[in-house]
């Protein structure tokens, strides 16, 4: 059997905003879905294709993160000598 997402699961997938997956339907973005009576439902195979269809495109241009191994991959950001970010006492706004 099938397993559908609705608008509200695959915004969440996305990490975006439901409205945002309407106006990706809107003008022919994004994973292609079917409605069902009053809802929207995307196929779990057509977000696999998406997400296939949106690492391609990044891998050509270049933005594409590298899946590493090791400390990073664990969350030891610390072992693996990744760099905190900067606090907020270390911001400097401009004054006017």
């Amino acid at each position: 059997m099938q397993h559908y997402l609705t608008t509200a699961e695959v915004a969440a997938h996305y990490r975006t905003a439901p409205g945002t997956v309407r106006y990706w339907r809107h003008i022919g973005y994004g994973p292609k879905g079917a409605k069902v009576g009053r809802r929207f439902l995307y196929p779990a195979a057509a977000i696999a294709k998406f997400d296939d269809e949106l690492l391609a495109q990044a891998v050509s241009e270049g933005t594409a993160p590298e899946v590493q191994s090791g400390a990073s991959a664990t969350g030891n950001d610390e072992a693996a000598g990744v760099q905190p970010a900067a606090s907020v006492e270390q911001v400097h706004a401009p004054t006017h």
